[in-house]
């Protein structure tokens, strides 16, 4: 927003009361945010020139800085804090750049996204947590794409059939989290590492569509 009135975002952020400011020197993390009270809110809708509703329904976190920032405000400046990692709106993981792009965008892009819903079904990526100690951003799936997107969208599905069921024998993330979890315990087992003969080669699909 800064680089649109092609200003330096100090000459922004200087205008609110932060809580705990980022210490440039150290930088910040790429799924760092700031959260916002209605004060600033309305200062930051104003600057973009967009309805903060529209903002509300577009960030998920929008409204998380009512409860985060309470007992602060009322000399009628916004007040601003920073929180970094995943919170209750779910992982962040780095966008698609193509879908970026196709929207206009460019450079890097961050989503909240769930461990089930990482294949950008449109261009076949599959996207990458933040901060996970590595360049890429994405791993381009190839012939696994189809597949991929089918067991995305079956999840979705299983997903809520589970909560119209009233969460019986656990909330789907909890489900998704355990089915994970085992999965990953098979491949750090040296015997099953002997045994498995079909996940190697689509490990391999991968790496050469990338």
């Amino acid at each position: 927003m800064a680089a649109a009135y092609r200003l330096q975002a100090g000459d922004l952020t200087g205008w609110w009361r932060w809580v705990n400011p980022a210490h440039q020197a150290r930088g910040v993390r790429p799924d760092g945010e700031v959260f916002l009270d209605a004060v600033a809110q309305v200062q930051l809708a104003g600057w973009c020139r967009v309805p903060a509703g529209h903002l509300a329904r577009a960030l998920p976190s929008w409204g998380g800085g009512s409860e985060m920032l309470a007992g602060y405000g009322g000399d009628g400046q916004g007040w601003v804090r920073w929180r970094t990692g995943a919170d209750q709106w779910g992982p962040v993981v780095f966008g698609c750049r193509l879908c970026t792009a196709r929207r206009g965008g460019a450079g890097v892009s961050w989503v909240y996204r769930a461990r089930w819903q990482r294949l950008c079904t449109d261009h076949g990526r599959w996207l990458l947590d933040v901060g996970g100690g590595h360049v890429l951003e994405g791993l381009a799936v190839g012939p696994l794409a189809g597949e991929l997107g089918r067991a995305q969208r079956r999840w979705a599905c299983l997903a809520r059939a589970g909560l119209d069921a009233g969460g019986a024998g656990g909330a789907p993330v909890e489900v998704f989290a355990l089915a994970r979890a085992v999965v990953c315990g098979w491949w750090e087992l040296e015997a099953f590492g002997e045994r498995e003969r079909v996940w190697g080669r689509r490990l391999e699909q991968v790496v050469a569509a990338t």
